[in-house]
């Protein structure tokens, strides 16, 4: 396997992870018909390439949430670059990508729809400095993929969410219009 390059059982590891993550080794092999050691091998090559990485993802429609697509043009793509930095650790971006050099779109997740229009009109990227238009879609949960990759933050002791927000100053935070923050110690969600 060359870098970057697949071949068919690079895919055929793949995909039975993707099924199953938890899919042993030793099952592996035996469905590509290589050895459990082979399988150790070319996993780990194509985690150490960044090829592929093993997490979590969550059932998001089990937990109620709701997701919104927000789509914004940037004022320039060094702007742009700010945002991406901006938002990058926030945990209800669930997606971002750059459509031109200075448009974004991003995927974001709220626990109920009166989290994600609090969190869409204050802290999301459409009410940052720097935006000309901005639009927004809401939707209910996905239909597909059913998991997504959502951070989860165990221990909450953050005074200041990863945008620079402040919950403990929102007003839809203190009239429960909003759960706050997952990574602040604030949050008053279950995510």
């Amino acid at each position: 396997m060359s870098k970057n390059m697949l071949d068919n059982i690079d895919k055929m590891i793949i995909a039975i992870l993707q099924e199953d993550g938890r899919t042993p080794l030793s099952h592996i092999g035996e469905k590509t018909g290589i050895s459990h050691v082979a399988v150790r091998k070319r996993l780990d090559k194509l985690l150490g390439e960044k090829l592929i990485s093993i997490s979590t993802c969550i059932n998001v429609e089990a937990t109620n949430a709701r997701i919104a697509a927000v789509l914004v043009e940037v004022e320039n793509s060094r702007r742009l670059k700010e945002l991406v930095n901006m938002f990058k650790d926030c945990p209800r971006t669930i997606f971002m990508t750059g459509l031109s050099a200075s448009n974004l779109l991003a995927i974001i997740m709220g626990e109920n729809l009166s989290t994600l229009e609090s969190i869409i009109g204050i802290c999301s990227l459409r009410a940052q400095k720097g935006i000309r238009r901005s639009e927004v879609y809401i939707g209910s949960s996905p239909v597909h993929p059913q998991f997504l990759p959502v951070r989860v933050f165990p221990h909450k002791e953050a005074e200041i969410a990863p945008c620079g927000a402040k919950c403990s100053l929102c007003d839809n935070l203190l009239n429960k219009q909003c759960l706050g923050c997952p990574s602040t110690r604030f949050y008053e969600g279950q995510v």
